[in-house]
Formats: C-alpha cells, sequence, structure tokens
C-alpha cells in the first residue's frame, strides 16, 4: 500500500507533521515546567524566608523543639506545606509531621547555593534554605515543601491536547488521500502492480492496461513473459507433482545432499528407516544425520568416484539395508544421491523360513528314524516272536499318530495364517466357552492327579466368538498344564471383565518358565525347556496365537519358575 504514488507524496508530510506536533508539544511542557518551577521556588523561597524572620529568635531556647514544632504545624494547617527545622548536620529538630513519618529531604547540604537549595523530587516542591542568627551565623536548615501535582496535571493536559491535534491531523491527511484517489489507475501502476504479482508466482487473471501509450511495448512484452512462465512455471509443478508423490509412495529410501554434504532431499521412506525427520534435518550435514560411518563412507566414495553399492547391517536392532550411491554429475553437479533398500523383513522372513524347514526336518526325524527302527527290528526276526511284533507295531502305531498330528497341525496352522480357515461368530457367554473345556479335560487331570477346578462369574458380559476354535484354544492350554504339573498339582479355569474385552486364563502350579524363554513360546516348534519337552509337536501355543487374533484378542502368559504359570487369552465384549 505504502508504495503507492499518493503514499509516496502524502507519507512524508505525515512524518513531518507528527514530528512537528511531538516537538512542538515538547517545547511546550518543558518551558511550562521551567516557570511553573520558578513560580514555586520564588514563592517557597518568599515563605522561607518569612519563617526564618518568624522563627529565629526560637533557636537557643530550651523549648526550641516544642516551639517550632508548634510554629511548623500552624504553617502547614494554614499554609498546606510542610516545614522541617533541621541542624547543620541534616538531623531532624522539629516538622510540622513530628510524631509521624518525617518527610524531610536529605543529602542536601552540599546542593546549597548561596545559603539555599531547591529541587522536585516526586510531584513535590523542597526548598532548604540556611537560618542565620543577628550575627549571620549558621545555625539550622529549613526545609518547606509544597506539592507539585498541579505542574503534573497542567502538563498531562497539554499532552493530551496536543495527541487531540495529532490524531485529528492524521484523521483528516488520511481521509484526503483516500478522497483524492485516482478513478483509474495509470497503466504504469498497473502494469507494476501486474509485475508484482508474477514475481509472487500468480500468472493468471493479471489486469494488463488496454492503452499504455509509451508504455504499449513493455505491457505487450509483460503478457508474453506471463503466457510462457505459466506454461513452464505449470508444466515444472506437474512434473514436480509426480516426482514427489513417486518419493513419498517408494518403500525405497532416498536421500539427495549438495557438494558440500547438506541434505537436500529426503521421503518418507527414508524418515522411517533412519528415524529422522525432514522438517528438522534438511539443510544439515550427512554426518550428523545418518550416524552410521559405513553409510558416511559409501556416500563420500559415491560423491569422490562412481556408482557405488554394498549391502550393510546396522543398528541396534540390526537392519539389513542395500545401500546404492549415485553421483549426480550429469543432472545435479556436486550432488549425491543415496538410494536405500531396507531389506530387514526379507531377511527374517528368510531366517524363519530356514528355521522353519530345520524344526520341521527335527520334528520329522525323531518319528522317521523310530519307524526305520521298528520295521529293521521286524525284518530281522521280530516277526517270528509274536508279542515282540504286537509291541513293535503298537510303537509304529504311536509314532504314526505322532507324525499325523504333526502334519494336521501344520495344515491347520497354515490355513489359519492365509485367513482360509472359516469362523462362525456370533453372541455366546463366557462360562459357555470354559465349560466345556473343563468337562473334556476333567478325566485327564484326574488320572495325572491333579486337581482341576472351573470358576466363572454368571453375569459377565456376553463375547463374539467361534465357541468351537476358543474351546479347542482352552483345551490345548488345559493340556499343556496337565502335561508340564506334577501329580498333586492344581489347575483353574476362569474368567474376568477387564474394561471393554473378556480376559480368559488357565493356571497352573507346574514347573513353570524361564523368564528368557516367555517371550517366545507362542513361535512355532519352540520349546522352552527340557522340563516342558515332554511330548507335543511344538505347534499347539502357535495355533492358538493365531486363532486368538483373528478374534481381535490377545494372548500372553505369565510365569515364576518353579512355581507354576497361567495363560491368558482376551476377547472383546459383544
Amino acid at each position: 500500500m505504502f508504495r503507492q504514488l499518493r503514499w509516496r507524496v502524502l507519507l512524508p508530510f505525515l512524518i513531518i507533521f507528527v514530528l512537528t506536533i511531538m516537538r512542538l508539544s515538547l517545547l511546550i511542557a518543558t518551558d511550562l515546567r521551567d516557570r511553573h518551577a520558578r513560580f514555586l521556588q520564588d514563592q517557597l523561597s518568599n515563605t522561607a524566608q518569612f519563617i526564618e524572620i518568624q522563627t529565629r529568635p526560637y533557636y537557643g531556647t530550651p523549648d526550641q523543639t516544642s516551639q517550632l514544632g508548634a510554629y511548623a504545624k500552624q504553617l502547614s494547617e494554614t499554609l498546606n506545606i510542610e516545614v522541617s527545622f533541621l541542624n547543620m548536620d541534616e538531623s531532624l529538630i522539629a516538622s510540622s509531621t513530628y510524631g509521624e513519618a518525617a518527610s524531610t529531604i536529605l543529602g542536601l547540604t552540599s546542593a546549597l547555593t548561596e545559603g539555599q537549595a531547591f529541587v522536585i523530587v516526586e510531584n513535590t516542591a523542597v526548598f532548604t534554605k540556611v537560618i542565620r542568627d543577628s550575627e549571620s551565623n549558621e545555625i539550622g536548615l529549613l526545609q518547606v515543601q509544597s506539592s507539585a501535582d498541579l505542574f503534573s496535571d497542567s502538563t498531562a493536559a497539554i499532552f493530551r491536547y496536543m495527541i487531540s491535534i495529532l490524531l485529528i491531523g492524521l484523521t483528516a491527511m488520511i481521509i484526503v488521500a483516500l478522497i483524492v484517489k485516482d478513478r483509474q489507475q495509470l497503466p504504469a501502476e498497473k502494469l507494476t502492480i501486474a509485475a508484482q504479482e508474477m514475481s509472487f508466482g500468480h500468472f493468471s487473471g493479471l489486469d494488463f492496461p488496454e492503452k499504455a501509450g509509451e508504455l504499449n511495448d513493455l505491457s505487450q512484452a509483460l503478457q508474453d513473459i506471463t503466457q510462457n512462465l505459466g506454461k513452464q512455471i505449470e508444466t515444472l509443478s506437474s512434473e514436480r507433482g509426480m516426482l514427489s508423490a513417486v518419493l513419498n509412495q517408494m518403500t525405497d529410501g532416498v536421500i539427495i545432499t549438495d557438494s558440500e554434504g547438506r541434505v537436500k532431499l529426503l521421503n518418507p521412506a527414508a524418515e522411517r528407516i533412519f528415524q529422522i525427520n525432514q522438517n528438522k534435518d534438511l539443510e544439515r550435514s550427512i554426518v550428523e544425520v545418518l550416524r552410521y560411518h559405513q553409510l558416511v563412507e559409501l556416500w563420500r566414495m559415491a560423491k569422490d568416484g562412481d556408482r557405488q553399492s554394498t549391502m550393510l547391517e546396522i543398528g541396534p536392532n540390526h537392519m539389513f539395508l542395500q545401500v546404492v550411491g549415485i553421483p549426480l554429475k550429469a543432472y545435479l553437479p556436486g550432488s549425491t544421491m543415496l538410494l536405500i533398500q531396507d531389506l530387514t523383513q526379507l531377511r527374517r522372513l528368510e531366517t524363519v523360513r530356514r528355521d522353519f524347514i530345520s524344526n520341521v526336518s527335527h520334528e520329522l526325524r525323531t518319528p522317521l528314524a523310530s519307524l526305520k527302527a521298528l520295521a529293521e527290528t521286524l525284518q530281522e526276526g521280530a516277526l517270528d516272536d509274536p508279542p515282540a511284533a504286537r509291541r513293535f507295531i503298537l510303537r509304529m502305531e504311536t509314532e504314526i499318530d505322532n507324525l499325523t498330528q504333526l502334519v494336521n497341525e501344520l495344515l491347520e496352522l497354515s490355513k489359519i495364517e492365509s485367513g482360509k480357515v472359516p469362523l462362525s461368530f456370533h453372541r455366546i457367554q463366557p462360562c459357555e466357552l470354559l465349560q466345556p473345556a473343563y468337562e473334556r479335560m476333567a478325566l485327564q487331570a484326574e488320572r495325572a492327579g491333579l486337581k482341576l477346578t472351573l470358576n466363572c462369574q454368571p453375569d459377565l458380559p456376553a463375547v463374539f466368538a467361534d465357541p468351537d476354535r476358543i474351546t479347542q484354544v482352552l483345551i490345548n492350554l488345559v493340556h499343556n498344564a496337565i502335561k508340564f504339573t506334577p501329580p498333586d498339582g492344581e489347575i483353574s479355569l476362569n474368567a474376568y471383565q477387564d474394561g471393554e474385552q473378556i480376559v480368559f486364563f488357565v493356571k497352573d502350579s507346574g514347573v513353570g518358565i524361564a523368564r528368557k524363554d516367555l517371550g517366545r513360546i507362542f513361535e512355532r516348534f519352540y520349546k522352552a525347556d527340557r522340563a516342558r519337552t515332554g511330548g507335543g509337536t511344538g505347534l499347539g501355543l502357535s495355533i492358538s496365537k493365531h486363532m486368538i487374533e483373528s478374534h481381535g484378542g490377545y494372548i500372553w502368559a505369565e510365569s515364576d519358575e518353579g512355581v507354576g504359570s497361567t495363560f491368558y487369552f482376551s476377547l472383546p465384549i459383544a
């Protein structure tokens, strides 16, 4: 606004007007202060001279304090002033406020000029005079004080008056400037506005003058520039948008640095991989941003040479990265791009695959080796001994059952993980889920010399679940508890409400689970220690975990080694 011509003309006048009013106000206030100060000084000087003449006889008398005090109080009430009598060392003799807080201004002896001094302190005028006896000997000090509020009020009134004049003048000048505004902007002014809009990147809807006189060529040139730049910027914006979309959607991290190693660009994938922030880390050195010397060294080699590629394992979380350093000599001289591919999940999946194959092979090796040994024993003559042959055949049937169970559980786990297991959800009371598991496992617990109890509150809210699948999970947990609890132990089934969840649990007094194994017991084929490897495939808890998660719940375990274990799982309230 202030760049417009009318403001360029008006603004200096406004400044001069304001400065003039301020200077005039200051001069008037200063002159008024000086006049009023001289008036107060003359008035207090005359009063002090009168008081000196009247009180000179009181000095040196035995009751000078009371006489001077009474006189001072009388003057204070009559003339509305404060009077104090002091010794030459400024110690108080008497005052019009004697008995109250004396308001004498001390430290004025050194300021006395020709036996008197005048100051204004906090809206109070103070006149101090030396009192002399008839022989011109200094016998004391007289101090007279009077209010200077009238001066302050007058000064404030002048300032208010001047401010009013200033505001009225400014308002009038601004109104005049607005009234005098041109009905139609000059061509040069229109061209200036158009050029300013172009500098902000606005190339559409610009108002160019139709007839610009001598500025026609300039106007036409600006219009041509506007059209060409608009098209180029639109193309660049489209390409930039596509590049930004690609970078934002890439799963691979991208970091671009300039010739001095400052980070100029990084995408969300790079932020996620290295736990960095674009708003904070742009323009910072790549050494500070990455903090891994292997990556920094690869960047330096790519910056100073040709394309570099390597695979690294870095960080406390053992991230496995494939990093490619590419010098951008042909596109951005001095710049270097790092392309980071996070292969951590693939490496973990590969490890899981190898472990799975190893575990399956291990689980199959034992029953197959046993079957082979039994078959060889039968071939070597055990068939001729019917009792031994029957015993070996029963053992072979047991091993075949174990293999069948392993294969069935592997198929079941595969279906659950792939989401191919059909689930029939409906509302059901928690006790109706616990009761079938209790009834089916009670006899087995009794044979093992264990006490199995069911504790369930019938007023618990219903859950939304597949009863057969949840009963299968409970039976599996109770079966494990029976298997790893010594005789005379106890196992209990229970459920309780926790917020919007119903928590089921199976608690035993068995051998417990070591703390180091507690976080891995739900992995496939994982068995904690020898005390808990008494048979089974090692897949039951993994199947239970996936089944509960498919219900929108969560499963976990708590245990004290040698004391017992408790397995929990939660289901949402229907």
